[in-house]
Protein backbone atom coordinates (compact mmCIF):
# COMPACT_ATOMS: atom_id res chain seq x y z
CA UNK A 1 0.00 0.00 0.00
CA UNK A 2 1.55 3.52 -0.47
CA UNK A 3 2.03 5.95 1.71
CA UNK A 4 -1.07 8.01 0.29
CA UNK A 5 -3.57 4.73 0.62
CA UNK A 6 -2.57 4.39 4.36
CA UNK A 7 -3.57 7.83 5.40
CA UNK A 8 -7.12 7.55 3.44
CA UNK A 9 -7.83 3.82 4.74
CA UNK A 10 -6.86 5.30 8.27
CA UNK A 11 -9.53 8.44 7.80
CA UNK A 12 -11.96 5.76 6.34
CA UNK A 13 -12.00 3.44 9.43
CA UNK A 14 -11.87 6.69 12.18
CA UNK A 15 -15.29 7.88 9.93
CA UNK A 16 -16.63 4.47 10.59
CA UNK A 17 -16.05 4.80 13.55
CA UNK A 18 -17.46 7.84 14.73
CA UNK A 19 -21.13 6.68 12.74
CA UNK A 20 -21.07 3.77 14.93
CA UNK A 21 -20.57 5.34 17.97
CA UNK A 22 -22.59 8.16 17.15
CA UNK A 23 -25.41 5.61 16.22
CA UNK A 24 -25.40 3.90 19.24
CA UNK A 25 -25.22 7.89 21.14
CA UNK A 26 -28.13 8.87 19.26
CA UNK A 27 -30.43 5.33 19.84
CA UNK A 28 -29.58 6.13 23.71
CA UNK A 29 -30.30 10.12 23.26
CA UNK A 30 -33.47 9.68 21.77
CA UNK A 31 -34.80 5.91 20.83
CA UNK A 32 -34.75 3.76 18.00
CA UNK A 33 -37.70 5.26 15.52
CA UNK A 34 -35.71 9.27 16.29
CA UNK A 35 -32.16 8.29 15.70
CA UNK A 36 -32.47 9.02 12.08
CA UNK A 37 -29.66 8.35 9.76
CA UNK A 38 -29.53 12.19 9.08
CA UNK A 39 -29.49 12.97 12.71
CA UNK A 40 -26.54 10.81 13.29
CA UNK A 41 -25.00 11.45 10.46
CA UNK A 42 -24.60 15.19 11.92
CA UNK A 43 -23.61 13.26 15.87
CA UNK A 44 -20.92 12.18 13.75
CA UNK A 45 -20.13 15.20 11.85
CA UNK A 46 -19.84 13.53 8.34
CA UNK A 47 -21.61 14.29 5.55
CA UNK A 48 -24.61 12.29 4.17
CA UNK A 49 -22.70 10.68 1.29
CA UNK A 50 -20.12 9.35 3.90
CA UNK A 51 -22.74 7.92 5.99
CA UNK A 52 -24.23 5.53 3.23
CA UNK A 53 -20.62 5.24 1.55
CA UNK A 54 -19.99 2.87 4.49
CA UNK A 55 -23.58 1.89 5.23
CA UNK A 56 -25.98 1.71 2.43
CA UNK A 57 -28.77 0.95 4.54
CA UNK A 58 -29.69 2.14 8.47
CA UNK A 59 -29.99 -1.77 9.22
CA UNK A 60 -26.51 -2.44 8.19
CA UNK A 61 -25.53 0.51 10.55
CA UNK A 62 -27.56 -0.83 13.28
CA UNK A 63 -26.32 -3.96 12.85
CA UNK A 64 -22.78 -2.36 13.45
CA UNK A 65 -23.56 -0.20 16.25
CA UNK A 66 -25.08 -3.77 17.99
CA UNK A 67 -22.05 -5.35 17.39
CA UNK A 68 -20.03 -3.08 18.81
CA UNK A 69 -21.90 -1.98 21.97
CA UNK A 70 -21.92 -5.78 22.67
CA UNK A 71 -17.83 -6.49 21.81
CA UNK A 72 -17.35 -3.43 24.60
CA UNK A 73 -19.30 -4.57 26.95
CA UNK A 74 -17.84 -8.49 26.51
CA UNK A 75 -14.34 -7.03 27.05
CA UNK A 76 -14.98 -5.11 30.11
CA UNK A 77 -16.83 -8.16 31.53
CA UNK A 78 -14.28 -10.86 30.35
CA UNK A 79 -11.51 -7.81 32.39
CA UNK A 80 -13.38 -7.87 35.76
CA UNK A 81 -14.20 -11.27 35.73
CA UNK A 82 -10.61 -12.04 35.43
CA UNK A 83 -9.94 -10.41 38.50
CA UNK A 84 -12.58 -12.33 40.20
CA UNK A 85 -10.85 -16.08 38.64
CA UNK A 86 -7.35 -14.52 40.17
CA UNK A 87 -8.52 -13.57 43.64
CA UNK A 88 -8.00 -9.51 42.75
CA UNK A 89 -11.82 -8.40 43.48
CA UNK A 90 -14.47 -9.95 46.03
CA UNK A 91 -17.43 -11.87 43.92
CA UNK A 92 -19.76 -9.37 45.81
CA UNK A 93 -17.77 -6.44 43.35
CA UNK A 94 -18.46 -8.15 40.51
CA UNK A 95 -22.02 -8.11 41.00
CA UNK A 96 -22.03 -4.28 41.81
CA UNK A 97 -20.25 -4.19 38.31
CA UNK A 98 -22.61 -5.64 36.55
CA UNK A 99 -25.47 -3.73 37.77
CA UNK A 100 -24.87 -0.37 36.02
CA UNK A 101 -23.72 -2.41 32.96
CA UNK A 102 -27.01 -4.00 32.94
CA UNK A 103 -29.22 -1.16 33.91
CA UNK A 104 -27.39 1.51 32.21
CA UNK A 105 -26.42 2.65 28.65
CA UNK A 106 -25.72 -0.85 27.38
CA UNK A 107 -28.86 -2.17 28.63
CA UNK A 108 -31.03 0.88 27.58
CA UNK A 109 -29.56 1.09 23.50
CA UNK A 110 -29.50 -3.28 24.15
CA UNK A 111 -33.52 -2.86 24.98
CA UNK A 112 -34.54 -0.33 22.25
CA UNK A 113 -33.09 -3.05 19.39
CA UNK A 114 -34.98 -6.00 21.27
CA UNK A 115 -38.23 -4.08 21.66
CA UNK A 116 -38.08 -3.05 18.22
CA UNK A 117 -36.84 -6.33 17.01
CA UNK A 118 -40.16 -8.08 18.20
CA UNK A 119 -42.30 -6.90 15.48
CA UNK A 120 -39.59 -6.27 12.87
CA UNK A 121 -39.35 -9.11 11.53
CA UNK A 122 -36.42 -8.10 9.59
CA UNK A 123 -34.42 -6.35 12.01
CA UNK A 124 -34.63 -9.23 14.21
CA UNK A 125 -33.20 -12.11 11.55
CA UNK A 126 -30.26 -9.09 11.20
CA UNK A 127 -29.71 -8.98 14.87
CA UNK A 128 -30.25 -12.93 16.52
CA UNK A 129 -26.89 -13.68 14.89
CA UNK A 130 -25.12 -10.98 16.90
CA UNK A 131 -27.07 -11.34 20.05
CA UNK A 132 -25.82 -15.26 19.43
CA UNK A 133 -22.46 -14.18 19.31
CA UNK A 134 -22.69 -11.99 22.58
CA UNK A 135 -24.03 -14.96 24.87
CA UNK A 136 -21.63 -17.24 23.34
CA UNK A 137 -18.80 -15.30 24.46
CA UNK A 138 -20.68 -14.62 28.16
CA UNK A 139 -20.74 -18.35 28.12
CA UNK A 140 -16.76 -18.72 27.65
CA UNK A 141 -16.65 -16.50 30.44
CA UNK A 142 -18.66 -17.86 32.95
CA UNK A 143 -17.41 -21.25 32.65
CA UNK A 144 -13.52 -19.81 33.94
CA UNK A 145 -15.42 -18.88 37.09
CA UNK A 146 -14.78 -22.40 38.95
CA UNK A 147 -13.07 -25.39 38.42
CA UNK A 148 -15.17 -27.93 36.24
CA UNK A 149 -14.78 -30.68 39.45
CA UNK A 150 -16.06 -27.99 41.77
CA UNK A 151 -18.86 -26.52 39.41
CA UNK A 152 -19.22 -27.85 35.87
CA UNK A 153 -19.26 -25.31 32.74
CA UNK A 154 -23.42 -26.07 32.60
CA UNK A 155 -23.64 -25.40 35.81
CA UNK A 156 -21.59 -22.80 35.87
CA UNK A 157 -22.98 -20.93 33.13
CA UNK A 158 -26.33 -21.17 34.42
CA UNK A 159 -25.92 -19.77 37.79
CA UNK A 160 -24.07 -16.43 36.07
CA UNK A 161 -26.88 -16.37 33.25
CA UNK A 162 -29.32 -16.43 36.09
CA UNK A 163 -27.54 -13.62 37.82
CA UNK A 164 -27.43 -11.41 34.83
CA UNK A 165 -30.82 -11.94 33.70
CA UNK A 166 -31.92 -11.52 37.11
CA UNK A 167 -29.98 -7.78 36.80
CA UNK A 168 -31.62 -7.32 33.09
CA UNK A 169 -34.57 -7.68 34.37
CA UNK A 170 -34.25 -5.08 37.13
CA UNK A 171 -32.97 -2.99 34.82
CA UNK A 172 -36.38 -2.80 32.83
CA UNK A 173 -38.20 -2.21 36.31
CA UNK A 174 -35.89 0.86 36.97
CA UNK A 175 -37.73 2.65 33.67
CA UNK A 176 -40.64 2.74 35.86
CA UNK A 177 -39.61 2.24 39.41
CA UNK A 178 -37.48 4.76 40.22
CA UNK A 179 -36.67 3.23 43.51
CA UNK A 180 -32.98 3.08 44.49
CA UNK A 181 -33.19 1.67 47.98
CA UNK A 182 -35.52 -1.10 46.38
CA UNK A 183 -32.60 -2.28 44.18
CA UNK A 184 -29.93 -2.02 46.44
CA UNK A 185 -31.87 -4.65 48.84
CA UNK A 186 -32.27 -6.99 45.68
CA UNK A 187 -28.36 -6.60 45.04
CA UNK A 188 -27.14 -6.99 48.41
CA UNK A 189 -29.67 -10.22 49.08
CA UNK A 190 -28.11 -11.27 45.62
CA UNK A 191 -24.51 -10.92 46.66
CA UNK A 192 -25.37 -13.06 50.08
CA UNK A 193 -27.08 -16.16 47.24
CA UNK A 194 -24.52 -15.89 45.04
CA UNK A 195 -21.44 -17.36 46.53
CA UNK A 196 -23.59 -20.36 47.76
CA UNK A 197 -24.60 -21.15 44.07
CA UNK A 198 -21.53 -21.01 43.06
CA UNK A 199 -19.74 -23.30 45.72
CA UNK A 200 -22.20 -23.84 48.66
CA UNK A 201 -25.36 -26.03 49.39
CA UNK A 202 -27.34 -23.72 47.42
CA UNK A 203 -25.77 -24.95 44.17
CA UNK A 204 -26.14 -28.48 44.94
CA UNK A 205 -29.70 -28.16 45.94
CA UNK A 206 -30.50 -26.24 42.11
CA UNK A 207 -28.39 -29.00 40.44
CA UNK A 208 -30.22 -31.96 42.36
CA UNK A 209 -32.80 -32.65 40.08
CA UNK A 210 -32.88 -35.08 37.44
CA UNK A 211 -32.59 -32.51 34.55
CA UNK A 212 -28.94 -32.44 36.15
CA UNK A 213 -28.50 -36.02 37.41
CA UNK A 214 -26.85 -38.67 35.88
CA UNK A 215 -28.10 -41.83 37.21
CA UNK A 216 -27.10 -45.00 36.02
CA UNK A 217 -24.57 -43.12 33.68
CA UNK A 218 -27.95 -41.75 31.55
CA UNK A 219 -28.15 -37.92 31.04
CA UNK A 220 -31.44 -36.36 31.78
CA UNK A 221 -33.17 -35.87 29.02
CA UNK A 222 -32.97 -31.96 26.93
CA UNK A 223 -35.63 -29.68 26.66
CA UNK A 224 -38.08 -30.96 24.11
CA UNK A 225 -36.52 -35.22 24.29
CA UNK A 226 -39.20 -37.45 25.13
CA UNK A 227 -38.83 -39.37 28.39
CA UNK A 228 -39.98 -42.52 26.86
CA UNK A 229 -36.46 -42.48 24.53
CA UNK A 230 -34.31 -43.03 27.53
CA UNK A 231 -32.95 -46.18 28.51
CA UNK A 232 -34.98 -45.89 32.18
CA UNK A 233 -38.18 -45.38 30.61
CA UNK A 234 -39.43 -48.58 31.09
CA UNK A 235 -37.63 -50.10 33.71
CA UNK A 236 -39.52 -51.20 36.45
CA UNK A 237 -38.89 -49.28 39.44
CA UNK A 238 -38.63 -52.71 41.76
CA UNK A 239 -35.32 -53.81 39.21
CA UNK A 240 -33.20 -50.85 39.63
CA UNK A 241 -30.46 -50.36 42.24
CA UNK A 242 -31.97 -47.65 44.24
CA UNK A 243 -35.14 -49.40 44.85
CA UNK A 244 -33.81 -50.54 48.74
CA UNK A 245 -31.46 -49.03 49.03
CA UNK A 246 -31.43 -45.82 52.28
CA UNK A 247 -31.28 -42.26 50.96
CA UNK A 248 -27.89 -42.27 52.22
CA UNK A 249 -26.43 -44.58 49.81
CA UNK A 250 -27.56 -42.91 46.38
CA UNK A 251 -25.32 -41.71 43.98
CA UNK A 252 -27.04 -38.01 44.49
CA UNK A 253 -25.75 -37.99 48.45
CA UNK A 254 -22.48 -38.98 47.25
CA UNK A 255 -21.93 -36.67 44.56
CA UNK A 256 -22.85 -34.31 46.80
CA UNK A 257 -20.00 -35.54 49.79
CA UNK A 258 -17.31 -35.25 46.73
CA UNK A 259 -18.32 -32.03 45.40
CA UNK A 260 -17.79 -30.74 49.37
CA UNK A 261 -14.47 -32.20 49.46
CA UNK A 262 -13.42 -30.55 46.24
CA UNK A 263 -14.34 -27.05 46.57
CA UNK A 264 -12.28 -25.81 49.12
CA UNK A 265 -9.26 -25.25 46.64
CA UNK A 266 -10.25 -25.29 43.35
CA UNK A 267 -13.05 -22.27 43.34
CA UNK A 268 -10.72 -18.92 43.28
CA UNK A 269 -13.51 -17.07 43.93
CA UNK A 270 -15.20 -18.72 47.05
CA UNK A 271 -12.02 -17.38 48.95
CA UNK A 272 -12.95 -13.74 48.64
CA UNK A 273 -16.91 -14.63 48.38
CA UNK A 274 -17.59 -16.30 51.01
CA UNK A 275 -16.26 -13.95 53.81
CA UNK A 276 -19.05 -11.64 52.72
CA UNK A 277 -21.90 -13.84 51.76
CA UNK A 278 -23.63 -12.99 55.02
CA UNK A 279 -27.09 -10.64 54.23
Amino acid sequence: MTQTGRPQQARSLATRERLVRATIDEIHAVGYHAATTHRIAERAQVSRGALLHHFPSRSDLVRAALETLLDDGTAEIRAVSQDVRTGALPLADFVDFLWPLFSGRFFQVSMELITESRTDAALRESLIPVVQRFHAALDAIWVEFCDAEARPPREARIILNLTVNLLRGMGVQTVLRPDPEYFRDLIEAWKAVLPQLISGPAGDAAFAGPRFSREGGVAAPELGTSLANTPLANTPLANTPLANAPLANTSLADRATTRLAKRADTCPTNRSALVTSKP
